[in-house]
């Protein structure tokens, strides 16, 4: 179908295959996009690298930069999406915004809650930082904490949106085994876990276990990477899923627990918030105020948490929708005329 405008956008980040926040962020835009008649395209610098319609897999450094300038020059808007949190972003972003200059300036969103950490640790980071942003037209961050970390850098006019939109949060079908698991538990927990310390798996499993000697009906049930190799008692693992399916996973389930040691706004925690979870989080980067909080790595404070959170109503009523962060970026390439086409 021919495009009903001319905004042109190229999104360089992560694209599914794996889901994580970024990909799945990226995924959104990009689907939002060709929704309103736009031209979007993705080039993916992910692991997964698979090619799909519009989804370009990045390939050598030789090749990214080929593609980067090409879509440049042909009139596309750059937005990068990256941690932030290592060489290897930033070395992407510097030559995300060169690539922009063809084309009037690139955009970049900010999402690893390592980021702010690895940034302060020394003065050249932070003259890395400003010299590169500067360059951007458009500097977003995910959550404040990484705005206030950019703004001691030196860098202003960080605008805060987080990488969520209730527009395409549609559950799908379970995992097989769920509902197994769901007929027996009371409650059922779940939480999204990956093989990086980062992510308090083994601060989790203690804790349940101690949630579980009180409330011997429970159990847990975890997606991500690795996680089906997981055997302990209570426990379920799915391994990576969809996001439809994890998405189903959740919405099936009564509290959604975040560990991590170190975040920005996870995407997880606001979809299930959205779902109706209640939801215990540690008090890393930046929790929504419906969330429970506990230390990382309080492995006590958190199997508290999951026992006082069984003992409250069976669902949570889902917070009010605030901006929605989609349509604010699509406002910035200027789609809202797209829209207005693609609806009459």
């Amino acid at each position: 179908m021919a495009p009903l405008c001319d905004t042109r956008v190229l999104l360089v980040g992560d694209y599914p295959p794996p889901t994580g926040g970024v990909a799945t962020h990226v995924e959104e835009l990009f689907h939002a996009m060709r929704a309103r008649g736009a031209l979007c395209e993705v080039l993916d610098i992910g692991k997964g690298q698979l090619p799909a319609q519009g989804v370009i897999p990045a390939g050598s450094v030789a090749r990214f930069s080929g593609l980067l300038t090409s879509y440049a020059a042909r009139g596309y808007r750059i937005h990068v999406h990256t941690s932030g949190a290592n060489p290897k972003s930033w070395l992407l972003a510097q030559a995300a915004a060169a690539a922009g200059r063809l084309s009037g300036g690139a955009l970049i969103t900010l999402h690893s809650g390592l980021g702010p950490g690895w940034l302060l640790e020394n003065l050249a980071r932070r003259a890395m930082a400003r010299a590169v942003l500067a360059q951007f037209a458009r500097v977003i961050a995910v959550s404040a904490p990484i705005r206030d970390a950019l703004a001691l850098c030196g860098v202003s006019g960080v605008e805060v949106l987080p990488a969520f939109s209730r527009q395409f949060l549609h559950p799908g079908e379970p995992p097989d085994g769920l509902a197994a698991l769901r007929a027996n538990a009371a409650p059922l927990y779940c939480a999204m876990v990956a093989p990086r310390a980062e992510y308090g798996e083994s601060v989790l499993l203690s804790a349940f276990a101690r949630a579980r000697a009180k409330l011997p009906a429970a159990a847990l049930a975890l997606y991500g990477p690795g996680s089906d190799s997981v055997r302990e008692d209570g426990v379920l693992g799915f391994g990576e899923l969809h996001r439809e399916r994890a998405l189903g996973l959740m919405a099936a389930s009564d509290v959604f627990v975040r560990p991590t040691l170190s975040d920005g706004d996870s995407v997880s925690v606001r979809e299930a918030l959205a779902l109706g979870l209640r939801v215990v989080a540690t008090s890393v980067g930046h929790r929504p105020p419906e969330v429970r909080l506990v230390p990382p790595g309080d492995v006590g404070a958190l199997a508290d948490a999951l026992v006082a959170l069984a003992e409250t109503c069976p669902r949570a009523a889902a917070p009010a929708g605030a901006v929605d962060s989609l349509e604010r970026i699509l406002s910035l390439y200027g789609v809202k005329a797209c829209a207005a086409s693609a609806a009459s």
